[in-house]
């Protein structure tokens, strides 16, 4: 998308209707509802993918790599501390506080990107999303590295993300009955 629409206001509008999915999650009290507001959450939870190549084109060629690797540091770096601190707050607040904060986060996101993100023309005004996804279909065969770069992303992000999601589960239950606020430092 970020190739066929400007760019600032694709993230404008996709951590808007974040934020505002999210207030449904802080407030829900129903499985079902939960279940596809989080579904619908994940759909639209593409910012970092938006803002990677943004940081890329806006950097002069020498400073490309290191412009996208402030952004993915960024990200993960944010990606640990939200863990972190909701640990913490869940174990002395309700979990209904750490989506609010979230919400307050997500439109503080969206004022700074307002103010800081330029607004950076398409790149592609005269292609379709379906003529996108099929160049993207001709890489399978003209760029066999990146295929495998892909493949090996997938299976480690896997790994990584059964291996912490279930730590969790292991360390809460005996024998070990570390709580949400030790576990999470994990």
């Amino acid at each position: 998308m970020g190739d066929l629409v400007r760019r600032r206001q694709l993230v404008l509008c996709i951590v808007t209707i974040s934020g505002s999915l999210t207030i449904g999650l802080a407030i829900t009290t129903n499985l079902i509802v939960f279940e596809v507001l989080s579904f619908l959450v994940g759909i639209v939870t593409v910012t970092p993918m938006v803002l990677l190549p943004l940081a890329a084109d806006l950097a002069p060629p020498e400073g490309q790599s290191t412009a996208i690797s402030v952004v993915l540091s960024g990200l993960l770096l944010g990606i640990l501390i939200a863990r972190v601190l909701a640990g913490i707050i869940a174990e002395y607040a309700s979990w209904r506080i750490v989506y609010y904060l979230s919400v307050g986060v997500q439109y503080l996101v969206v004022i700074g990107s307002y103010l800081i993100i330029p607004d950076y023309p398409a790149k592609n005004k005269g292609m379709t999303y379906w003529d996108i996804l099929r160049s993207m279909a001709k890489f399978t065969v003209t760029e066999p590295l990146l295929i495998q770069g892909c493949l090996i992303n997938i299976g480690s992000s896997a790994c990584f993300t059964n291996f912490w999601v279930t730590l969790t589960f292991l360390l809460g239950d005996s024998p070990y009955n570390y709580s949400t606020h030790v576990f999470t430092l994990f």
